[in-house]
């Protein structure tokens, strides 16, 4: 199981790409979560995890969703904070 630090290190390594999603995908009966983003007219996905289970894989898919909004709502309010400064 992913907790969030590991979570936000593993979109850090995209820095330059912002994720506005989570998805979900089938792939040989397992589900794969995946952020996602559109970033210079470029649909981007980034693989996070595989889960086994349907129950698991929603369960996840709700936190990592969660937890993408909260990541992005701080860069945000830093984005916001630099431009106050300049």
């Amino acid at each position: 199981m992913m907790d969030f630090k590991k979570f936000e290190d593993t979109l850090q390594l995209w820095g330059n790409l912002h994720f506005t999603g989570i998805e979900l995908q089938q792939r040989d009966n397992k589900s794969e979560i995946y952020a996602t983003g559109t970033n210079n007219h470029t649909q981007s996905q980034l693989y996070i995890c595989t889960l086994s289970t349907d129950v698991a894989s929603h369960v996840q898919l709700k936190q990592f969703r969660t937890w993408l909004h909260r990541i992005n709502i701080g860069k945000a309010k830093r984005r916001l904070a630099l431009a106050r400064k300049d």
